[in-house]
């Protein structure tokens, strides 16, 4: 089911997993009614003269009516339209979605009324990811539709998801990149930020101190795996780990000094807390560094509560921190804990390196909701690309140095 509006910009949420399920349920809703009518109009012939003048009555005057009929027959709607509406179904059912939405219409056409031919119409501009016309689709089947249809709640939140998903234009979500979500605010200005790749961009791991809990040293790969799939569309991106086991050997008043060095010429530090929250006992440079507001949050509703954390300090875009709280994270079998260890720290390092806004296309990985697949668009591969050949004399980029 989706996720109302209020949710979304909380919790990820698998497009795939979203449409394919819905899919199924409103495919079986539509055998049940197609089944319905079937069975209606075969007692079709035996109805009285004045049944007759009802069909018409709702077909030609519906404003006067307060409430459709639930039922889906001969009775109440054209025999015209349901025919078309049968070959619709069957279309959808065989996969060929231009079909069914060539005959949907066609029935709608015949009778405007018929408001269960509107939810196949969404259900499959929604399929094509024409969702301006899904919504429209949705939008008249919710004006029409009785109100004990049973899909009737499903389509009202669908119809918030969409509208959500639409609220930056059409055009950011089928267009060939999303580079203008990707701003953030500076100084009251909104502007790109983006790295000099001309040198390698330091990631360090807090060491396990006083305020850092102890973690598979295993973390430390998977995360660098996950941060390398932007060099797919970054060529000259290169990260270097920088060595923290220097850090550990060191005396505590040594050992903050020393972090302190490093840290001033890393860009992207690590920690993983047992919780969201990093809280410490001691002034520590891990606690300065978390003097910091929050970018959003990503969420598994199914699996764990908080999977990972991207923080910036609100002047130097350039030394994010990012968080991935072992709680959860302990939850998973190894395997997949160290797959969502990638997926997450893919994520977040598409926010460090510049893309501080989502994508309101489902498919692309920097999609504001859930994925479940490290694998980047050509969407997300432009953005990124657009972002960093991006001419600072005509556009406002902050870069360092």
């Amino acid at each position: 089911m989706l996720k109302n509006i209020s949710q979304v910009k909380k919790y990820e949420q698998s497009p795939k997993s979203i449409f394919r399920e819905k899919m199924l349920k409103k495919a079986l809703l539509i055998l049940l009614i197609l089944v319905n009518f079937i069975i209606q109009g075969s007692h079709s012939q035996e109805e009285v003269p004045n049944q007759e003048k009802n069909k018409n009555s709702l077909s030609e005057n519906p404003v006067k009516e307060t409430k459709l009929p639930l039922e889906i027959s001969e009775k109440y709607y054209k025999k015209e339209a349901i025919v078309e509406f049968n070959k619709a179904v069957a279309s959808w059912e065989e996969g060929n979605v231009d079909q069914a939405i060539t005959f949907w219409k066609k029935s709608i056409e015949i009778d405007s009324i018929l408001w269960v031919a509107y939810l196949g119409l969404g259900q499959a501009y929604e399929k094509k990811q024409e969702f301006k016309k899904a919504l429209d689709s949705y939008s008249e089947y919710l004006k029409l539709a009785p109100p004990e249809a049973p899909d009737r709640e499903n389509v009202k939140q669908t119809v918030q998801f969409l509208s959500h998903l639409l609220r930056h234009g059409e055009e950011n979500i089928s267009g060939g990149d999303y580079l203008p979500l990707v701003k953030t605010k500076h100084e009251g200005k909104e502007l790109y930020v983006r790295f000099n790749l001309n040198t390698p961009l330091n990631i360090y791991f807090f060491p396990t101190l006083a305020d850092a809990t102890k973690y598979p040293k295993e973390f430390e790969n998977a995360f660098l795996a996950g941060a390398d799939v932007w060099m797919e569309a970054l060529p000259k991106l290169k990260f270097k780990i920088v060595d923290n086991s220097q850090v550990t050997k060191l005396s505590e008043k040594e050992a903050k000094k020393k972090e302190k060095e490093i840290l001033e010429n890393t860009q992207i530090r690590v920690v993983f807390p047992s919780k969201l929250t990093v809280k410490s006992k001691n002034d520590s440079s891990l606690v300065e560094t978390l003097d910091a507001y929050s970018y959003p949050i990503i969420r598994d509703k199914k699996n764990f509560r908080v999977l990972g954390k991207i923080m910036v300090s609100p002047y130097i875009y350039f030394q994010s921190q990012i968080a991935l709280p072992l709680e959860p994270l302990s939850k998973l079998e190894k395997e997949e804990r160290l797959e969502k260890v990638k997926l997450i720290a893919a994520r977040e390092v598409g926010h460090a390196l510049g893309l501080w806004g989502f994508s309101p296309n489902p498919n692309d990985f920097m999609f504001e909701g859930e994925v479940k697949e490290i694998k980047l668009t050509e969407r997300d591969k432009n953005t990124i690309q657009g972002l960093y050949e991006l001419n600072p004399k005509e556009k406002e980029v902050l870069t360092n140095k």
